[in-house]
């Protein structure tokens, strides 16, 4: 059963990594524009503009494997961790409104539904680390 778990929340990621770089990537100069938009300076926007859509492909690539599907995990959360807090900057006033350089569907949410989505999706990594880790801990007693 829990390994069931696993794998339905790694597919999950798996589909939102493949789903968000590849809306980036096919349309490309949009993503560029939106990303030209955000808070950042040219320099920062320019490595990221290729940076995260690397990385989602890269975690999507880890989840895939058995042996590496924990660092893909690792990598989920941590993407997920980075993009809630932009947006809780986002929605606390910090930048002023930016544009999302999310891909496809996803950048139609206001930034309120975005958090939820991404607090859902930090809790599924969370769970599956636990559930993955906890028999590692068993192990070493």
């Amino acid at each position: 059963m829990k390994t069931s778990i696993v794998q339905v929340i790694s597919a999950a990621f798996i589909l939102l990594w493949v789903y968000t770089a590849g809306s980036k990537l096919t349309d490309f100069q949009a993503y560029q524009q939106q990303m030209s938009l955000q808070v950042f300076s040219p320099g920062i926007t320019a490595v990221l503009l290729y940076l995260i859509p690397f990385l989602e492909i890269i975690a999507a690539v880890l989840l895939l494997i058995k042996k590496t599907n924990k660092l893909g995990l690792a990598l989920s959360l941590l993407l997920m961790l980075i993009f809630t807090g932009y947006i809780l900057l986002i929605i606390s006033g910090y930048f002023p409104k930016v544009p999302c350089s999310c891909g496809g569907i996803i950048k139609a949410m206001g930034w309120k539904a975005h958090l939820i989505f991404n607090i859902f999706f930090i809790s599924a990594a969370m769970l599956s680390l636990f559930i993955k880790l906890k028999p590692e801990v068993r192990d070493k007693d």
